[in-house]
């Protein structure tokens, strides 16, 4: 038995360094009162922010909300073959965490590649842990 999502947000981008940013105020005008908003916003950042400074291609986020139980699925596409990686990372470093983040804060993540590029897509859980 599958689950029912609804669609309730597709945004088409450029990578700017402003995506991220812009990304982050429509999941929080769209999502706002969702008991999981924190833990979806940072995980959100991670992956559009990798697809900015790695992939460098136009590319999309779509999130849809499972009528069962709440949870938000939330899928980023870019036009990059290139897989992203889990990398070691110094204590100060700024960077190199994302895929460990997704590891710790969703119920669950993984990458589907494409003829056209790759899809990063995590769910975090509709209610609070």
């Amino acid at each position: 038995m599958s689950e029912e999502r609804s669609a309730t947000l597709q945004l088409e981008l450029e990578p700017e360094p402003s995506t991220p940013r812009a990304v982050r105020r429509e999941f929080t005008r769209m999502f706002e009162g969702h008991p999981c908003l924190e833990v979806l916003l940072l995980c959100l950042s991670e992956v559009v922010t990798n697809a900015v400074l790695h992939a460098r291609t136009p590319l999309s986020v779509t999130a849809s909300v499972s009528d069962d139980d709440g949870t938000v699925r939330v899928e980023v596409a870019d036009q990059s073959c290139v897989q992203p990686v889990r990398r070691r990372f110094a204590e100060a470093s700024p960077t190199g965490r994302g895929l460990h983040l997704l590891d710790r804060l969703t119920t669950k993540w993984g990458i589907e590649p494409s003829l056209s590029g790759k899809t990063v897509w995590f769910e975090v859980a509709g209610t609070a842990p």
